[in-house]
């Protein structure tokens, strides 16, 4: 492969990797420059600083969720403050948490927020960001010199284009039907209300008598305008209280309308130019036999739900959802535990939903956190505490069901309406969480029905296939038949007997298909980690 030269400091690099590294680590400045602005959510240099370097003045919060941070009144909480949570007796052996002062290292370091500097260098309506105009870079800076950001842009689009010389552009293949991912016939682009607040800002234009009137405004000044968004547009969606009653007994769930976070997350103007509505084949050779997956899109579930919603409802935009949740321990004392899930959308890239502070996932429920300690039968204690946690993701997915076929109406970001359809497409958790969703019973694989004992050996030497879903269907349809009837059904189909499980009635879903690795557990502890100690010993 030829070398790489950095068009700050002219150093060569061996590959792209090196090159990737050398910005990554670099102390000078024009290196650091070129790095930043190559970064979509840069900083500002000027104010550029360590962020993950703790403030002891400030202490840091986690700032992923779409909605920030939360007050006290904003939970419809009842009047005892212990309601609904008997405690954290340890859990049984099979159920117990994999390890749980390692959930800290789910969050990755907050990425620096976008700076107005740097983005009146970039054009956001442009997409194809791969094929800028090319200005020459200066040979060389001073690192006593730091370079302009003119002259930061232009370095970093040479780099661009010298790194697309040593890439291969995957070959595209579109969705056949046009229709998938476009506006609806009636929709009209609408400017947002930021764009009409800078344009008006300051400005008298709008108080020109009939003006409002004849450009079809609702206001007529930017006070006007600013009354409006406060008054009129609505806020985030509260969270609702409900009570679950399972084995006669009642336990409390709070939880959001997840088709208003849908909607606050597919409408927000900051994700606008990034969001993707059609599926797409992508391809790393001209014959198309070597296929690449990087973004959801790019997958098959994406293309095969398109293909049977375009046999009922042509034109449909799909909203793949992404639910996730873990047990988190918040206290050192009395074992205190919440049970939170946050939800994401698949339209969104994912280089921006795995970063906090772009604050793309939603705070949408917490569960009940009771480990039933009344119930001395471990056996009844555990198939009641899985009933109760399906019955309660059930309550906060149930709008999915009507929604994901019939379709709502969303407006994105940019103003131009589309028919979505929001289904349920991935489930994010550790081993005890995807063991509890699928329902099969631990040790077993969630995805397939290979035996405990064969787990460890190499694809094509163990004699599995995937899981049945039309099978577990029908074991969960011998409810009516009896509890006798149900449970020896279930047990046939390799399922704990859950009444009913949250995923039951959901279209397009395939539970044992939407189980995503759980990359810190399984892969970094369980496989690099482990053998890592290994080799060392």
């Amino acid at each position: 492969m030829p070398e790489i030269t950095c068009p700050s400091c002219d150093k060569k690099l061996a590959s792209i990797t090196g090159y990737s590294q050398h910005l990554a680590k670099t102390t000078n400045p024009a290196c650091r420059t070129l790095y930043l602005s190559s970064r979509r959510f840069a900083p500002d240099p000027a104010n550029d600083v360590d962020i993950d370097a703790p403030d002891p003045n400030h202490p840091l919060h986690f700032g992923g969720d779409f909605f920030g941070t939360y007050a006290e009144d904003e939970f419809a909480w009842p009047g005892s403050d212990d309601e609904g949570d008997v405690g954290q007796a340890p859990m049984d052996e099979d159920d117990s948490d994999i390890d749980i002062n390692d959930h800290d290292e789910w969050e990755p370091p907050a990425a620096p927020a976008p700076s107005s500097h740097s983005a009146e260098h970039h054009d956001t309506n442009n997409h194809d960001k791969w094929e800028p105009p090319v200005v020459p870079a200066p040979a060389h800076n001073d690192a006593l010199h730091p370079p302009t950001a003119d002259q930061g842009q232009d370095a970093f689009h040479m780099a661009q284009r010298r790194l697309l010389e040593h890439e291969q552009v995957p070959i595209i293949v579109h969705y056949p039907d046009q229709r998938a991912g476009q506006p609806i016939d009636s929709a009209i682009k609408q400017p947002s209300n930021i764009t009409y607040h800078a344009q008006l800002n300051g400005s008298k234009l709008v108080s020109i008598e009939g003006l409002s009137e004849k450009i079809g405004l609702s206001f007529k000044n930017t006070w006007e305008l600013n009354k409006i968004i406060d008054d009129e547009l609505p806020g985030r969606p509260k969270f609702k209280h409900d009570q679950i009653v399972v084995a006669n007994e009642a336990f409390d769930v709070y939880y959001r309308d997840i088709i208003e976070c849908i909607k606050a997350l597919f409408s927000d103007p900051s994700f606008a130019d990034f969001l993707v509505f059609a599926p797409e084949r992508h391809y790393a050779d001209e014959d198309e036999t070597i296929r690449l997956y990087h973004e959801m899109h790019t997958g098959k579930w994406w293309w095969n739900s398109q293909k049977h919603l375009d046999h009922e409802r042509p034109g449909a935009t799909i909203i793949p959802i992404i639910i996730s949740s873990d047990k988190t321990q918040v206290t050192m004392f009395c074992n205190k535990t919440a049970y939170p899930v946050y939800m994401t959308i698949g339209n969104i890239p994912k280089d921006i939903r795995q970063k906090p502070s772009c604050q793309a996932h939603v705070l949408l429920a917490y569960l009940p956190t009771t480990r039933l300690e009344h119930i001395t039968n471990k056996a009844a204690r555990r198939q009641m505490l899985a009933n109760l946690y399906h019955a309660c993701v059930g309550r906060v997915l149930a709008p999915l069901t009507a929604a994901g076929i019939n379709g709502i109406n969303m407006r994105s970001g940019d103003g131009i309406m589309r028919r979505g359809h929001p289904l349920f497409a991935c489930f994010a958790g550790d081993y005890p969480e995807q063991v509890l969703a699928t329902g099969v019973k631990t040790t077993q694989c969630p995805n397939c029905d290979v035996p405990s004992d064969e787990l460890g050996l190499a694809t094509g030497v163990a004699n599995w296939q995937p899981r049945d879903l039309g099978a577990v269907l029908d074991a969960l349809c011998a409810l009516d038949q009896g509890g006798l009837a149900f449970v020896h059904a279930c047990a046939d189909a390799g399922i704990k007997p859950i009444v009913h499980p949250f995923w039951e009635g959901l279209p397009f879903v395939n539970i044992f298909e939407s189980i995503t690795p759980d990359i810190l557990h399984q892969l970094y502890q369980g496989l690099v980690k482990h053998l890592l100690a290994w080799l060392s010993d």
